[in-house]
């Protein structure tokens, strides 16, 4: 597994005392006592990439792992050669993969209206700064070439997301706390690391306006808007582009994507912009989250945005 980790090994005192005994955490714990010094964090984070058997042994892995493809691959090599082995040890039977479903982050899984927002860096007019991954080169180069095409994803659940429906015919005001919701939780800068949700008090400005035009049985819906955020450190100015198709009868959206294209500016502890703080563009593509249509997982039995 590639992972954080944070929470199965937590490096202050008082978070490894919450988790202290559970499975998941003696299950790391028992496979990271077994790793070579220098290859685990003892006292930091836990970052990294990790080979593991099926009870917690030791089968290869580094903590804060590099990315260098050679040494990721040559890891890969002996974690299966120990592999074969622990199997034959004892005597583990090997079992189908199990088929993947669909899956969400813990705190939107099982919501009824989800948006998923993708960001990244937009083209600046000179470099490589915001170019497309291209899987021939980016495949092989190291870590901090990921910065050349790097985005994240980040997700929102949203109760009383129907203030996104318009009353009338003429242009209204979306509701101010959704608005000010998805700017402070969505529109933030973690293209390349992590970072922190917005403070109310950082919200200068966050306005959306909605249009709908009615046919016999559905709504399109034109959103037009503008986010300004300040918080001393990092600020971002957008603007906001969209549009939806509302469907009456099944009471829900068949579709809503909005866009906000803007500056950003500033950086903070672990977003990896300590050099490039900017001015520089940024871009948010902002989807309503559809369940595949095909699979058997409790997705599909689930109506996003009913």
């Amino acid at each position: 597994m590639a992972d954080e980790a944070y929470k199965l090994y937590p490096e202050g005192a008082g978070h490894l005392k919450i988790v202290q005994g559970t499975p998941a955490h003696q299950f790391f714990k028992r496979y990271g006592e077994a790793m070579p010094d220098g290859d685990w964090n003892h006292g930091g984070t836990k970052q990294g990439l990790y080979m593991i058997g099926p009870d917690g042994e030791y089968l290869e892995g580094k903590s804060a792992a590099s990315g260098v493809p050679d040494d990721i691959q040559k890891r890969m090599e002996r974690a299966l050669k120990r592999w074969r082995g622990l199997r034959r040890q004892k005597n583990y039977a090997n079992t189908p993969v199990p088929k993947v479903v669909t899956t969400l982050p813990p705190h939107v899984d099982g919501k009824d209206f989800v948006l998923c927002v993708h960001s990244r860096d937009l083209p600046r007019g000179e470099g490589d700064q915001g170019r497309r991954f291209d899987p021939n080169v980016d495949l092989k180069v190291r870590w901090s070439d990921f910065r050349k095409w790097a985005w994240n994803v980040n997700w929102l659940a949203v109760d009383k997301w129907r203030v996104l429906v318009p009353a009338g015919k003429q242009r209204e005001d979306v509701d101010s706390a959704f608005v000010t919701k998805l700017a402070r939780e969505m529109l933030i800068d973690n293209v390349r690391g992590q970072a922190r949700v917005w403070s109310e008090a950082a919200v200068k400005n966050a306005k959306l306006t909605m249009l709908g035009v009615r046919s016999h049985d559905s709504t399109k819906i034109m959103y037009r808007g503008e986010v300004e955020l300040d918080d001393g450190l990092r600020t971002m100015k957008l603007k906001l582009l969209g549009d939806a198709v509302y469907d009456h009868d099944q009471g829900r959206f068949r579709e809503l994507r909005i866009v906000a294209l803007g500056m950003r500016q500033g950086s903070q502890r672990v977003s990896q912009r300590e050099d490039d703080s900017g001015p520089a563009p940024i871009g948010f593509a902002i989807n309503l989250y559809r369940p595949p249509e095909s699979g058997d997982g409790p997705d599909q039995q689930r109506k996003s945005g009913k």
